[in-house]
């Protein structure tokens, strides 16, 4: 296993920045409880508009025509962070003041909690989709302060265990955000609770120990500069380039399977003939519920394992081939007991893929000098999927087979990604 990722330094700097260092020592229990609760703080409002509200109130809105604007809208959030995700991190990067990175954390909590507030507040399609534009670029400059944390401050044998205690929050972000969502009624309310989530961001910004970058060694910054970030050569680089497009794959194959479920449970499997007296948000939060309760049960298990056994890429295409395999079932027998099988087997290989993928990607960052705007690409590459999803969502919903064929559609390319993850060389 390496050891860390390339260490570029900075013309004439004949002393590393502490900011920059490959971190040694481990951190301790109250850190990674402060992270978690941080993580809490982006997922649960990053996936719960998106998930329950947002397709309600375009379904209110435009009933007749809800999966094409639907499409609209969560492409305007996706495109969003095409250019705001390695501008912040890029700009990140080469943040010199006292405080480090946390700016980044402070300024876009603040601009998340007021863009939810006004979201709850629109009536038409076009303000979803400028609010969802903003709320995506408001998530892309808390990463920039978020994402490098990890590479910046936990050292590589302690990876899967902080990264796997991490991502519990982003697994069980939808069923406690339908949970908290389901206290209160209205748009506006139910947005306005959400909005204080965003403020555990801001507790660990205020108390994380952040080295600051030393002027010496900020690289120096140009549209030129930023351009170039985008390029990564595959030649100089080649782990980096294959782990991003696995996660590119696999988010592509896991967003086809599950973007378009609010509506398969309406239209397809007609949930609120088969319960009467419940709707289909309510069957929803059943199967989110079932799907995270299975992802949580492994995510911090498997961050554990790969760091004792060394082994990241076998549990990542491990997990990778569960959620493939996954949609096959539901494809062939669309039922309510297969949907809930499904978002079992889904949920246990996604638990497994989450926390690990992760860890693996912060091995092959390609320089330290770069962790953010490198993160910050790497994660761009489970939500730019995203902005694909919907155009071949809806013309393989309006083809031979429909939901059918999404879902097999799904398996394939997630099994696709599972197997890139084996072209990544220097990681076991």
């Amino acid at each position: 296993m390496r050891t860390g990722p390339e260490q570029r330094e900075p013309a004439g700097s004949p002393e590393r920045s502490e900011a920059l260092a490959e971190p040694v020592r481990r951190v301790g229990r109250g850190w990674v409880a402060l992270y978690v609760l941080a993580n809490a703080g982006v997922f649960i409002p990053m996936h719960v508009p998106t998930t329950f509200l947002m397709p309600e109130q375009i379904a209110q809105i435009d009933p007749a025509g809800k999966v094409g604007s639907y499409a609209w809208v969560s492409m305007m959030g996706a495109i969003s962070g095409i250019v705001i995700a390695p501008l912040a991190g890029a700009l990140s990067d080469r943040t010199t003041g006292r405080l480090g990175r946390r700016p980044w954390l402070l300024a876009g909590s603040l601009v998340c909690v007021a863009t939810l507030v006004l979201t709850g507040l629109q009536t038409t399609v076009a303000g979803l989709a400028l609010g969802s534009l903003v709320l995506s670029a408001s998530f892309m400059v808390i990463g920039a302060g978020l994402s490098p944390v990890v590479p910046d401050q936990v050292p590589v044998t302690q990876r899967g265990a902080v990264l796997g205690w991490a991502m519990v929050p982003q697994a069980g972000a939808l069923i406690a955000g339908g949970l908290l969502i389901g206290l209160v009624t209205g748009f506006p309310a139910q947005y306005a609770l959400i909005s204080g989530l965003p403020l555990l961001i801001l507790l660990f910004a205020l108390t994380m120990k952040d080295p600051p970058l030393s002027r010496a060694h900020r690289e120096p910054f140009s549209a030129r500069a930023f351009l170039d970030g985008y390029r990564i050569s595959p030649r100089a680089h080649p782990d980096f380039v294959w782990a991003m497009g696995s996660r590119f794959v696999m988010g592509l194959g896991y967003g086809m399977g599950t973007l378009y479920l609010p509506y398969f449970l309406g239209d397809v499997l007609h949930y609120e003939r088969l319960f009467p007296g419940r709707s289909t948000e309510d069957g929803l939060l059943i199967v989110i519920g079932v799907n995270s309760v299975a992802t949580v049960s492994t995510v911090v298990l498997s961050g554990r394992l790969s760091d004792r056994l060394g082994k990241r890429r076998m549990l990542v295409f491990l997990g990778g081939l569960t959620m493939a395999v996954a949609a096959v079932p539901l494809a062939l027998s669309p039922t309510w007991t297969m949907t809930l099988i499904a978002a079992v087997v889904l949920g246990l290989g996604y638990g497994v893929y989450l926390a690990v993928d992760t860890a693996l990607v912060t091995e092959v960052l390609p320089a330290s000098t770069d962790r953010g705007k490198d993160m910050a690409l790497a994660n761009l590459m489970t939500s730019l999927p995203y902005v694909l999803v919907p155009p071949i969502a809806s013309l393989v919903l309006e083809g031979p087979g429909g939901y059918s064929s999404l879902f097999l559609c799904s398996g394939a390319v997630s099994a696709l990604g599972a197997l890139l993850v084996w072209k990544v060389k220097s990681i076991r």
